[in-house]
């Protein structure tokens, strides 16, 4: 469980870290409900992002588990529904090596 060390926000232990992208968490629609009633209600009526004090999330449009994925607001606002497709960078850091030029 993490809490804010400010403002006291906990943030459940039920959430997973997406592996493939940057600052993307996950959880089952489910436990989402159970979590969030009110915003699971909205994103399941239609919204394509629903938003909160801390975080946005949506509902990816994917076949088999149904999930739900949040991103941090600030991130939300400054990209857009891009803040939620952010690659994590590469751990070798290094060049393509078919790359010619910067």
């Amino acid at each position: 469980m993490r809490v804010c060390p400010k403002c006291g926000f906990v943030d459940r232990t039920m959430w997973r870290q997406n592996r493939w992208r940057a600052n993307v968490d996950y959880i089952r629609l489910p436990e989402f409900r159970k979590e969030n009633p009110d915003l699971a209600e909205k994103l399941e009526s239609g919204h394509a992002v629903v938003t909160d004090a801390f975080y946005a999330y949506r509902i990816p449009k994917s076949r088999g588990v149904r999930i739900v994925e949040k991103v941090y607001i600030e991130e939300y606002r400054a990209g857009g529904m891009s803040a939620f497709h952010m690659p994590r960078e590469h751990k070798n850091h290094t060049m393509d090596p078919n790359q010619k030029t910067l």
